[in-house]
């Protein structure tokens, strides 16, 4: 169903980074301030926001551009026109930064708490642009790999 889709794969990709980055959000601020009592968010908070922090940090800075450039080059390795691919990504990165925005701005509202926290839609699109760069930046790499490769066998 998908393999004829660049557009809809990179939505997809781009719904899931999203959804990840909500589910960062919630097990770092949701859970310690909304489901347990004072100490218990202090001990949470000292034993898991490192971890999370960092394993949420590498699938948005490696994992998902690694990610979209392997999709981007096997789609267009399988006779996608690179035209298309770049597209899909485009999509891709924005809907990750609309979906992003969107979530962010719900959850923030209605959880996070305190001072300096972006409640704007257009804050959130703002700090999520980087990473919805990165996703289309992936698919580009992945294009050219497969171009590259392609033109030099």
């Amino acid at each position: 169903m998908y393999q004829h889709k660049p557009a809809k794969i990179g939505a997809g990709i781009g719904a899931f980074g999203a959804l990840f980055l909500l589910l960062t959000t919630t097990l770092l601020f949701i859970v310690p301030q909304e489901l347990l009592s004072p100490a218990a968010s202090t001990a949470y908070i000292e034993t898991w926001s490192r971890s999370i922090t960092t394993v949420g940090g590498f699938v948005f800075s490696v994992g998902i551009p690694l990610a979209c450039t392997a999709i981007a080059y096997y789609l267009t390795a399988a006779d996608h026109t690179p035209g298309s691919v770049v597209v899909g990504f485009l999509v891709g990165g924005v809907v990750f930064i609309v979906g992003n925005a969107i979530l962010g701005v719900t959850v923030t509202n209605f959880f996070v708490h305190g001072v300096g926290v972006e409640q704007s839609l257009l804050g959130h699109m703002q700090h999520s642009l980087s990473d919805g760069l990165r996703l289309f930046v992936g698919g580009l790499v992945g294009v050219a790999g497969a171009l590259v490769v392609e033109e030099y066998s």
